[in-house]
């Protein structure tokens, strides 16, 4: 009841000034916690580009990825802010992307796991990357039979995520390797995204970009555990938005070494 009060005086005397303050204090505390055991960071600041084709492609079809718009969107939390960083890693070569591969369609049953909500728009982050990357076909995958489908450039395939086995006889279906982005949009637990990755990665070219999304912090926590001292690059991208509190905004960037 308190709570309630206070949080309506904030917002029409101060104008979330002290929601605005706690979020951020919130952000630096979590900053701070995730970069425990390593020894290097940096911090880019950067205003908006409405003009940012992924975030166009984001309110066309629906997807949380990225946005412009600030409301009518399908699902019932802020969008993501990741179309920025997707722009920032792609834009320069577009055209060379030649298979990309997505863990998690987007259900709309809201009896499953990591639903997107009934107003969902399933397939809608495939359908980003088909218009994004002109020359690639985009491979998803999903545990909701019901909403597999084909499209001009994009295939789909059943998929257990929790499931070493299913992971495999996907794959096998797919009969691809050689990717050059792999996106887990999936389940989004520590569990889940390590199962994934271990019968994934083989499947990622030499100079491909493997993301796991939406990554809480104490699942942040436990991948830089697994990753130490691995045979892989790996960044950890935690992606501030303006008068939001970080949450899962964030993501895991893992590349091949190269040398």
């Amino acid at each position: 009841m308190f709570k309630r009060f206070f949080r309506k005086l904030d917002d029409f005397v101060f104008s979330g000034f002290f929601e605005r303050h706690s979020n951020q204090k919130n952000n630096t505390n979590l900053l701070k916690l995730a970069s425990i055991g390593l020894d290097y960071n940096y911090t880019t600041i950067y205003q908006k580009n409405t003009t940012n084709p992924i975030s166009l492609l984001c309110d066309k079809y629906g997807s949380d990825k990225g946005s412009i718009l600030e409301k009518g969107h399908p699902y019932g939390w802020p969008p993501h802010t990741y179309s920025d960083y997707y722009h920032l890693l792609f834009s320069s070569r577009r055209q060379h992307i030649k298979k990309v591969f997505e863990c998690g369609l987007g259900t709309n049953n809201p009896n499953l796991l990591s639903s997107m909500g009934s107003m969902g728009k399933p397939g809608a982050s495939l359908r980003v990357w088909r218009d994004y990357f002109p020359n690639a076909v985009i491979y998803g995958a999903d545990i909701d039979r019901d909403i597999l489908f084909t499209e001009d450039r994009i295939k789909t395939f059943y998929i257990d995520q929790l499931d070493p086995i299913a992971i495999k006889e996907c794959w096998s279906s797919i009969n691809e390797k050689n990717f050059d982005f792999i996106v887990d949009d999936g389940l989004h637990t520590f569990d889940a995204g390590l199962t994934l990755f271990i019968q994934s990665i083989d499947r990622l070219s030499i100079d491909g970009v493997y993301i796991i999304e939406d990554v809480a912090i104490n699942d942040l926590i436990e991948y830089k555990k697994f990753f130490r001292n691995s045979e892989y690059e790996v960044d950890y991208v935690l992606m501030n938005r303006p008068d939001l509190p970080l949450s899962d905004n964030s993501l895991v960037v893992i590349r091949k070494r190269s040398i």
